[in-house]
């Protein structure tokens, strides 16, 4: 064999193994994730709780929005964005988190847009549509995307998809953020720029700020993800604040 083919068939071979080995640790990082939803869901259940000195957030969308990923749940990105209006308002928070794992537009028209509590939010937010990219029709996209931001609060801040710059389905991303935009318009809604945020530094950061499964946010993310919702958050109080 030639040196050169040699050289050849252990490259080949070495990134054989990577993949083999990339996959399992992806593999066992979905378990992972999976396990730790219940222990979210208690956290906000908590997090959810009465408490008439507390003003109210209501965080709505995916797993994402349930802080998977990060470390614990309240260093996920609606953890961040709790944080940051307790810090404006001086007062406690009370966090509804109604957000589903693996949910698409079509679970938040079913399961978290009723649960909206009848007290005033004086923020809701909103991230949706990265589950819908795997089987998306963009028709059918628009309506139901259309459907949740006629029923959301007015004034509510809503994502766009985040990056999936290393994934194959940029493309559906790209398609399905134009629909986001002219929806969130044509309602009065503020935009949550997390396509541009997250596309910040390309695939190496992307990949820097992912969880084990290379998919959800990890801490690193979560902050990033914030960054995409704080400007409208800390707008929107500033209105509240000049209108009290």
């Amino acid at each position: 064999m030639r040196p050169s083919a040699a050289v050849g068939a252990v490259a080949a071979a070495g990134l054989a193994g990577y993949l083999v080995w990339l996959a399992r640790h992806r593999s066992a990082w979905t378990v992972l994730l999976t396990n730790r939803i219940p222990d979210h869901h208690v956290y906000w259940g908590e997090r959810g709780k009465a408490d008439p000195e507390s003003v109210l957030y209501v965080a709505l969308g995916d797993s994402a929005a349930l802080g998977l990923g990060a470390s614990k749940p309240g260093r996920g990105y609606v953890g961040i964005v709790a944080e940051e209006i307790a810090r404006i308002t001086g007062k406690r928070v009370r966090v509804r988190n109604l957000s589903i794992d693996g949910a698409t537009c079509a679970v938040v028209l079913a399961d978290e847009l009723h649960r909206i509590p009848k007290a005033p939010a004086i923020v809701v937010t909103l991230d949706v549509g990265a589950n819908d990219v795997w089987s998306f029709a963009p028709e059918r996209f628009r309506d139901e995307f259309d459907r949740i931001c006629a029923a959301l609060p007015p004034g509510s801040i809503v994502a766009d998809l985040p990056s999936f710059s290393f994934l194959p389905v940029a493309g559906r991303v790209r398609t399905a953020n134009r629909i986001v935009h002219e929806v969130v318009a044509a309602h009065g809604h503020v935009l949550a720029p997390l396509n541009a945020v997250t596309r910040r530094g390309g695939p190496v950061i992307a990949i820097r700020n992912a969880a084990g499964d290379l998919f959800h946010p990890n801490d690193r993310g979560h902050r990033v993800w914030a960054e995409a919702f704080l400007p409208a958050v800390r707008s929107r109080l500033a209105e509240v604040s000049a209108s009290a």
